[in-house]
């Protein structure tokens, strides 16, 4: 056992001295399972060439080798204090021990630390997980889980959102409830994979959700030049983003697993791991441009307002001057009549507000994991669990949060149903876009006067007062609007009679 443990194994001695430890025992009935083991290892390494399993079975012989180490030295103290027992008892001389007592604590002390370190060796996590902190995390997503199904299948009929978050909020309770189990077994492989597995996979489900709701506000909206692409492409390119980017992951997390069977260099697929992570960070960005410019193009062009920052905070945090913007812009004249209903609900001004925090809280969590892998399987971020639980459980768990109060089925109603095959097929009414004449009417006949309106830094006040008299004007109005009334443009008879006609058409 000794040639195989010099062979294989360098010379241990205690890198660091804890400033106090226990010293270990073990109960002299294993001497049977320990004597079995010892010609198991003596066996097998009469047989064996593979060095790798020689490395492994030289570990098994170092530990079984310490636990003799501390079996035999207890077995001598044990025999010392029983003969001085038994001379108090009879009141005979005490008996002299030719035992070197420093020599002997010493050997426990070394013994007991080569124990604690090949245990340590075997922690896949080369951490102590947090079991309040993990298990806080799968008790919230939980929640969560339940509010979901709750909302969505009982209240409404929201089935393919209410299953993407069902889906990813059960990922995330299973990945965070295998972390609480590791930190009593953490030696064991099948809870390692599915934490791993279970926290790479259930952004994705999430995001899944994030799509289909872009998809449906564009089709709810319902004009060609609100979006760069087709509503139904949204989802599909993404999703496939996606799958790609945990195609990728998985490829590399395959690569390491076989590298480390081999005892070979890890960092080639560590680094496709985080080629995986860095390729769904750049999908990411590219669905949240698409986002902004969804934004940009139904807060700004559409009104023909130039763009503004404060006037897009406005409108994105629906503000009471936001809401006055909407009035004043007649956003109305260009959006798909038939979901006027939909858009005139109080929650759905906030919804591309949810929509954008939840994505970025995602995004936040994607540009930590290519930071951490960055680092390999033992770098400063993955073995210091408060940046796991803060860059990546809590951003993952209010980008669920925030469609509780903001889920589909209380934005757009419980009795609104856009169907699946709406959102992810054919949408002929997206290639019916305004005529050039309508465009040219509505984008242009007061963009002037809107832009000088609205073009006010933070400290500006908003009068409504100020409105141009062929604001609302554009042709074919059919949405009521108190700026139309007659006794309004009473005050502008000296207005062109354009503006006038257009004004008594729009009223009507």
């Amino acid at each position: 056992m000794e040639a195989i443990i010099d062979h294989f194994l360098t010379s241990w001695v205690p890198t660091k001295l804890p400033t106090s430890t226990s010293i270990s025992s073990i109960d002299p009935t294993n001497i049977p399972g320990l004597s079995s083991t010892a010609e198991i290892l003596r066996q097998e390494v009469a047989t064996q060439t593979n060095s790798i399993s020689l490395y492994f079975l030289s570990k098994e012989a170092r530990a079984a080798a310490a636990s003799y180490t501390i079996l035999s030295d207890q077995q001598v103290l044990a025999s010392a204090s029983s003969l001085l027992n038994a001379a108090r008892v009879t009141n005979t001389a005490t008996p002299t021990f030719d035992i070197d007592l420093a020599q002997i604590t010493q050997e426990l002390f070394n013994s007991t630390l080569l124990l604690k370190k090949l245990e340590w060796d075997a922690n896949l996590y080369a951490i102590h997980l947090s079991v309040p902190g993990n298990l806080l995390f799968a008790i919230l997503f939980f929640i969560i889980l339940l509010l979901q199904l709750y909302i969505g299948l009982i209240r409404g009929r929201t089935r393919y959102f209410t299953g993407c978050l069902f889906c990813g909020c059960g990922l995330e309770m299973a990945g965070y409830i295998a972390r609480a189990i590791g930190h009593y077994y953490w030696s064991n492989t099948n809870i390692y994979l599915c934490q791993i597995i279970s926290l790479t996979i259930g952004p994705a489900f999430i995001m899944a959700g994030i799509y289909y709701l872009l998809t449906q506000l564009i089709i709810i909206h319902g004009r060609a030049q609100f979006s760069i692409l087709r509503p139904n492409y949204i989802s599909w390119i993404f999703i496939c983003c996606d799958i790609c980017s945990l195609v990728i992951q998985a490829a590399g997390g395959a690569t390491a697993a076989v590298k480390l069977r081999l005892f070979e260099d890890t960092k080639s697929g560590t680094y496709v791991m985080v080629g995986g992570i860095a390729f769904q960070v750049v999908s990411m960005s590219l669905f949240l441009s698409l986002l902004l410019n969804f934004m940009y193009r139904i807060y700004f062009k559409s009104a023909g307002l130039k763009f503004n920052i404060f006037i897009f905070c406005h409108l994105l945090l629906n503000t009471k001057r936001g809401q006055n913007i909407r009035l004043d812009c007649n956003y109305e004249r260009i959006y798909d009549p038939s979901f006027q209903n939909i858009r005139s609900r109080p929650l759905f001004n906030y919804l591309p507000l949810a929509i954008i925090t939840a994505s970025i809280f995602i995004y936040i969590r994607c540009i930590y994991r290519v930071a951490e892998l960055s680092e390999g399987w033992r770098g400063y971020l993955i073995t210091h669990e408060a940046f796991i639980l803060t860059l990546d459980a809590s951003m993952v768990f209010l980008s669920c949060l925030v469609f509780i109060p903001f889920h589909p089925v209380l934005v757009f109603g419980k009795d609104v149903h856009i169907s699946i095959r709406q959102t992810f097929g054919a949408y002929n009414e997206f290639d019916q876009a305004p005529t050039a004449a309508l465009k040219e009417e509505c984008f242009n006949q007061s963009s002037d006067s809107l832009n000088e309106k609205y073009s006010y830094g933070a400290g500006a006040s908003f009068n409504r007062s100020s409105a141009s008299p062929g604001l609302n004007s554009c042709g074919g109005q059919k949405y009521y609007n108190p700026y139309l009334s007659p006794a309004r443009f009473a005050n502008y008879k000296s207005e062109s009679s354009i503006q006038n006609k257009g004004a008594s058409a729009g009223f009507r």
